[in-house]
């Protein structure tokens, strides 16, 4: 039981020690607690619309960044049917919708560019 208190005590101080190393830091101690407030609020909104940011839209960015290098690389577009399935799930859509589309893209495209050729 003692060594469950010590525990609980330990984190305790290390939490206050965490708070107190962040007051100092950014000088937030000479704040009142209205400013705190504030202050700490609007940071943790910077903070979530950050980790939001990233989360949805970092992964179809890398995604990009590697169909570019990819094509640098081969000559060719990477297929793309895992990006459309994931992007489903984020969106809800049903998948076999955004097969049709990315299949009557791929189509207009070599209609296209067979049209051009003829030109």
């Amino acid at each position: 039981m003692g060594s469950i208190l010590w525990l609980i005590s330990s984190f305790v101080r290390w939490v206050r020690m965490k708070i107190y190393q962040y007051e100092v830091t950014f000088a937030i101690y000479m704040l009142t607690p209205t400013e705190k407030f504030i202050f700490n609020s609007l940071l943790l909104t910077l903070i979530t619309m950050i980790a939001t940011g990233i989360y949805v839209y970092l992964p179809n960015h890398l995604r990009t960044i590697y169909g570019h290098m990819y094509y640098y690389a081969v000559g060719e577009r990477p297929f793309i049917s895992s990006r459309l399935t994931s992007m489903s799930a984020v969106f809800g859509e049903a998948t076999e919708t955004l097969d049709v589309m990315y299949q009557t893209a791929k189509g207009a495209a070599a209609a296209t560019t067979q049209h051009m050729g003829e030109l």
